[in-house]
Order: C-alpha cells, then structure tokens, then sequence
C-alpha cells in the first residue's frame, strides 16, 4: 500500500503496510552480546562481541564504500554463485510488540542449481514446499507464492543483503561506528537523488562489517518508510565454502524483537539423491509465465524507483484512495495497467508514475519471470 499526505500544501511519500510487531521509535542502537553457548537480546546499548564460530580474519577490503558492499555481498550468504550443492535447516518465531510469540516455523531448502533444488516453509497457517527440476516448478501445499516472513528468513541465510542494496539512488558513507566495546566497519546509505526516503534523525540505513573484514555483523533500516527502525544484527557466524553464514539472526522493530532465527543444519550435498528432488504425485506445476506476488514482498524486496503523482487538486479531506492491478516485466518495468477504483484525476496520475516504476527482476529457476501485483494507493490530507 503506497500512502500519500498532503499537508501545507506539499507532498509527502509515506509508504506503510501492516509492520506487525514493534513499530515505535529507537532512539538508540539495538545492542547484543553474544556467547559461545548462548545469545542474549537487551533493549539498551550494551557491548557486542566478537561473533563465536568463526574468528574474523584480516583481509584486504575495499576503500570504496560501493566496493565494500558489492565484495561483501558475494561471501556473506548462500545466494553467490560458485558453491557445491547444499542443504539447510532454519527454525524461527515471531513476536509481536507486547514480546508474545505469534508464529514459529521452518524453512528447510536442498539446493543443487538454479533449476535443481527444494524448498520447504512449515508453520502452522503456512505450509509448502517447491520442487525445481529441469521440466520445470512443482509445489504441494499452498498455492500461493510465499509472503514477507517466508521470504524474509530465506534471504537473512541466502542473500542477507539483498534487500537493501539500493546503490543507484543512495549517497555510500563509510564510517567506524561503535557497539559497546565493539567498532564496525559501516557503510550508510543515505537518500540521494530521485529515491524518496522519509528518515527519521538516527536511522540512516546501512551495513556494518568486522574490522578489516567482509563479515557481516549488523545491519539497520532501508530505503524506505517500512524499514526505518528495524534492525538485524548477525551473530555465531561460520564459515561454510568460503562463505560468511550466520548461526543467530535477531530483527527488532522499534527497539522490540520480531523475528529470531537460528540455523540448525547446514551441510555439503556431497552426492545429491534423486530422491531429494522427486516430484510427489500431489504436487502442482506452478505458472512460470506470470507469478502473482503478495504487494508487500515486491515493495520490500523488489522496488528500485518509484516517482509518486502529484496530488489530485479534487480530492477533499480526508482524502481518498485507488487501487491499481498491473504487471511488471521481465526487465523490471510496468507494462500492463488495469485502475480498479478510484476517480479519474488519480487514474491518469497513478498510470503515468507507474510507468517510471523499476523493480528488480524476479526469478524462477533462474529467469526472470512476469509478476502481477494489485497495490492500494491511500491520499490523505491534514
């Protein structure tokens, strides 16, 4: 949902969509202490230590802010090419903002090649598994595509810094920061240019590293309203072919906890077995022509650009809204729009800055793919 405010006659984007637990304000840095044997969460700075699992170790890295993060997104994860197949086991819950557990699940993925792998998410309102094979996509259990919390503990293991790697719209500042007795080695990515982002003093997103080191360790808030107070710091970290993959990961919102996972296997496939990746005679071929993708995912993780309309001179408080169907093709751009609701002053403006949007490509197999999305678009004036 894309929320747009009118107030002294200029205009503001805000983008909300349901956060669930811990929306409010930090006004000071998520800390974290970690131990060999366990892994503690305060709600005030205390000290981070060095993570356990794997003892960083001096290496050349870049100087160039831009340098470091595209160095950093190639060995922090499972997501870079290269890697012999694989097998990992995540458990994670859910809290909300009063610290009650409201979901817990896993995501459990065998993975020998783009177009060679198997990935489980059991919960209890979510339940699925996709098999990919050279024939093409199968799934049990759900219909749907995954939604955010799926998605999201996938990427914190296989791509933790997909999301915010937003490099073409952000001024890179690289700058040591401290964590109690700790310093990181951060890069800040602060709005430049074209990116609307509406961020509080302090929340400046960004990535932080161990000293003279690729290892990912914290990271805070993105490019957009969503994001601005959560957190995600990576602890117990290993070392898995070559690769930085974290054995605790915590995300806070606003100070509170929201998600906890844990990393309860992660193995080398040595000889992957046919039986790993047999097609059950329940499962379903799933659409590659065109994937219907819940709005909040392509917002998060998807969006690159977007230039909002001007505001309807018509609309009164307190305001009004419109509802828009469209696909996004396969180079990342609008190319389809159907206006569902709304008056026509919204549908001309809505159809025009659509057309600028830009989106990453969303693959299947390996292949970008067509998705449809139906997004709200809320004008609100004060």
């Amino acid at each position: 949902m894309h929320i747009l405010k009118k107030q002294q006659c200029s205009v503001v984007l805000v983008m909300i969509i349901a956060l669930g637990a811990g929306g409010s304000a930090l006004s000071r840095e998520q800390s974290l202490a970690t131990t060999r044997s366990s892994i503690r969460t305060t709600q005030t700075p205390a000290g981070l230590t060095t993570s356990a699992g794997a003892a960083p170790t001096t290496q050349v890295t870049p100087r160039d802010p831009k340098d470091l993060l595209l160095a950093a997104e190639q060995v922090n994860g499972l997501g870079a090419p290269g890697l012999k197949p694989w097998h990992i086991l995540v458990s994670y819950e859910r809290f909300d903002e009063d610290g009650d557990n409201v979901d817990s699940g896993t995501y459990e993925e065998f993975w020998a090649g783009d177009k060679q792998y198997k990935v489980s998410y059991r919960s209890h309102d979510f339940t699925q598994t996709d098999i990919a094979t050279e024939k093409g996509l199968f799934r049990t259990g759900e219909a749907k595509w995954p939604g955010e919390l799926q998605i999201r503990v996938r990427d914190e293991f296989v791509r933790p810094m997909f999301r915010e790697m937003d490099l073409q719209d952000a001024k890179l500042e690289k700058k040591m920061r401290e964590f109690g007795a700790v310093q990181l080695t951060c890069v800040l990515l602060r709005a430049n240019g074209g990116r609307v982002m509406i961020s509080p003093i302090g929340a400046v997103p960004g990535f932080c590293f161990e000293p003279d080191s690729l290892m990912l360790r914290y990271s805070k808030g993105g490019m957009s309203a969503l994001t601005t107070w959560e957190q995600t710091a990576y602890d117990k970290i290993v070392r898995f072919q070559g690769r930085y993959i974290a054995g605790d990961v915590r995300v806070a919102q606003g100070g509170k906890a929201n998600i906890k996972m844990h990393l309860d296997k992660l193995e080398v496939i040595r000889q992957p077995s046919e039986a790993d990746f047999t097609t059950p005679p329940n499962a379903v071929a799933v659409n590659e022509e065109l994937v219907r993708l819940d709005g909040r995912v392509l917002l998060l993780d998807y969006e690159l650009h977007r230039e909002m309309p001007h505001y309807p001179k018509s609309i009164h408080a307190p305001g009004g809204a419109a509802t828009m169907k469209f696909v996004i093709g396969k180079d990342g751009r609008v190319k389809e729009m159907e206006f569902i609701e709304g008056t026509s002053e919204m549908q001309k403006g809505l159809e025009e800055s659509l057309k600028k949007f830009v989106y990453r490509p969303f693959l299947v197999r390996g292949e970008p793919v067509e998705v449809e999305v139906k997004q709200k678009f809320i004008y609100e004036i004060h």
